[in-house]
């Protein structure tokens, strides 16, 4: 029953036009999390370059809309969103690309972000380029030897890393440097464009902002520190995946839609991204938030690892401190504090340097890089 289910299912999209890019991801619309925020941004920035693009999803619940989901996240116009059951994590990623394969071979390009389907795809002589977002855990499942073997091959036409950090780790086991390329993540300049700049007279007590989910690998004991030492108010939003200690200065909602963001960082004068080494992909890290932090034109202080280290320079456009050092991080911040021109000139010049990164630049990369445009 089930073949019979997945075979009519199968000749139903085969009616469709084919479009120039299929781009394939396992997040669940229904789930807010950043890696289903950065393919839709992704997605429907390619759209809007002019690439044909339709992107495959898991089933979603009912409870949400891919136009619901995509105004969430500030996207004006919703892409081209289809929901497949083969995509569930309940089934062998070898199946979408058996079942789809005529389909897959007749867009001009197939993209992903799984490295599990990455692996499918190419067992299936499908070519496609991947997007890689860390390599610790394709190491660990013992994967790394096959898509740099499927890279040589050209089964993987171009391998996309999030950072240079990973391009680097990627070359030195093997991969073809002349197809890779670097695409760090985007921000919609659009949403932050209207914010007023940083306010120095406010630096006196700073209120202190961290985004994104909660844990001791991307700093809890850092952020509590900030708050116990009397560094500002510290404001955390998202969900807490370890204890939070109870604190005059710390305080914590749950997160907020997407669109939303923008005006948190209105509330606030400093951005901390305290992220640790012990985080899983700490290795190749590009987190969105460090791009909307320097498009709303905050002074920033963040830890001090390779790939944040591409994106900012200490004393340049943000201030850098050892991950694990809670007094090396007070001290960044109540330099701030104290130094209102040093803060006033961080955060204009990240602001100046976020213009490069914006989801329509990210897209035509892309685009490039995979040949769908000169």
């Amino acid at each position: 029953m089930l073949a019979l289910a997945v075979s009519l299912k199968f000749h139903r999209m085969q009616k469709v036009d084919n479009p120039e890019l299929i781009y394939l991801g396992r997040s669940r619309l229904h789930r807010n999390r950043a890696n289903l925020i950065q393919t839709l941004h992704t997605v429907a920035a390619l759209a809007e370059i002019g690439v044909k693009t339709r992107l495959y999803l898991p089933p979603w619940h009912k409870t949400v809309t891919p136009q619901q989901r995509c105004e969430e996240m500030g996207i004006s116009n919703t892409p081209d969103i289809r929901g497949v059951q083969l995509l569930h994590r309940r089934w062998p990623t070898s199946l979408f690309p058996r079942f789809y394969k005529r389909q897959l071979l007749r867009a001009r390009a197939v993209f992903v972000r799984s490295p599990e389907l990455s692996l499918g795809l190419g067992a299936q002589g499908i070519s496609h380029h991947f997007e890689v977002h860390t390599l610790q855990p394709i190491r660990q499942k013992g994967m790394l030897d096959t898509i740099i073997d499927y890279h040589r091959r050209r089964l993987i036409g171009c391998l996309i890393p999030i950072s240079q950090s990973a391009a680097a780790a990627l070359v030195a086991a093997g991969a073809d440097e002349t197809r890779i390329h670097v695409s760090p993540s985007g921000v919609d300049l659009r949403r932050f464009a209207e914010l007023p700049d940083l306010e120095p007279e406010r630096l006196a007590r700073p209120r202190i902002i961290y985004l994104g989910r909660i844990s001791r690998d991307r700093g809890l004991q850092i952020l509590s520190h900030l708050a116990a030492s009397g560094s500002g108010e510290v404001r955390l939003v998202g969900d807490c995946e370890d204890r939070l200690t109870e604190l005059p200065n710390l305080h914590h909602q749950p997160a907020v839609p997407h669109r939303e963001v923008a005006s948190l960082y209105a509330e606030s004068e400093l951005v901390v991204l305290p992220y640790q080494q012990s985080l899983s992909h700490a290795d190749a890290i590009s987190p969105m938030k460090l791009f909307e932090a320097m498009a709303a034109g905050r002074a920033i202080v963040a830890s001090d690892i390779p790939p944040i280290r591409e994106i900012l320079e200490h004393d340049r456009n943000a201030l850098l401190a050892p991950p694990e050092d809670p007094a090396a991080w007070e001290v960044a911040v109540k330099t701030l504090m104290h130094n209102h021109r040093l803060a006033v000139k961080l955060a204009q010049q990240a602001r100046q340097d976020a213009a490069a990164y914006s989801w329509t630049n990210r897209a035509a990369g892309i685009a490039r890089a995979i040949g769908l445009r000169n």
